[in-house]
Formats: C-alpha cells, structure tokens, sequence
C-alpha cells in the first residue's frame, strides 16, 4: 500500500489510514488501488468509455480538467481510490458492500467522498479539499 501514498498530501496519508483501520474495525478490510496518476495515465482513464473499451469513469481529461489524482503545484496529489478486500484477500467493488460507512468514516475525517459526486458518482473515490478552490 506504501507505494500507493507516494507523492499524497501528508493529511490524506494520516486520514486515510484511519479511514482503512477503521473500516478494517468494522471486519471491512480496504486497500488504496490509485494514489497519484500521471497526466498520461488520467488521459487514457479520460478515455475509457469514450474511445476506449470500458464505461467512463471520470470526468477529468487529465490536461485541460485536471483529476485531484494529478501532482498539483504545492508537488501533491489529493485523492485516492480504495476498495474493499474479499475473504481471500482479493480486491472486490461489489455494490453490495458498505460503501456508506466508507463514505462516513472519510467524510467523519473532514474528507470528500466521491459517492456524493452528482455527475459521476465514484464510491471508491475520497480526496482532501483543497484550500482556495
């Protein structure tokens, strides 16, 4: 998972690994799937669903709307995606999962959760607002 924090705003770092003990807690272990992308990996997510296989799941090109995944000017990126562990510890996003209680335990830590996103929900999804936007 280390490898997954590199390059994340310290604060997300602590938060999010209070969010996965928490829900790990709650017998609900989580793993973090994507920390900070490059612009040429949002590019080709942008893609997925539009002029590539698959169905959209972002709305940020990655160049001229740029996804909190992306490195921003203080040197950080501010989201992450996790997900939920099965019973033999492979990485599952069955919808029946508690996905709230995800979205509480961020949202408990001051975090954004993207389950609350209106255009394109993105349970996996949580970020650390950034101050000034």
């Amino acid at each position: 998972m280390s490898d997954k924090l590199t390059g994340l705003h310290p604060d997300l770092i602590i938060r999010v690994k209070h969010v996965l003990a928490a829900m790990a807690a709650l017998g609900h272990p989580m793993i973090v799937t994507d920390g900070v992308r490059t612009d040429a990996q949002q590019v080709v997510l942008y893609a997925k669903g539009r002029t590539l296989p698959g169905r959209i799941v972002t709305n940020a090109d990655g160049l001229h709307k740029r996804s909190n995944h992306q490195t921003k000017a203080d040197g950080y990126g501010y989201a992450v995606d996790c997900t939920f562990l099965d019973a033999t510890g492979v990485p599952t996003w069955d919808e029946a999962l508690p996905w709230n209680a995800y979205g509480a335990c961020a949202k408990a830590l001051g975090l954004v959760w993207g389950g609350d996103f209106k255009s394109l929900v993105d349970k996996p999804h949580i970020e650390l607002p950034i101050v000034g936007r």
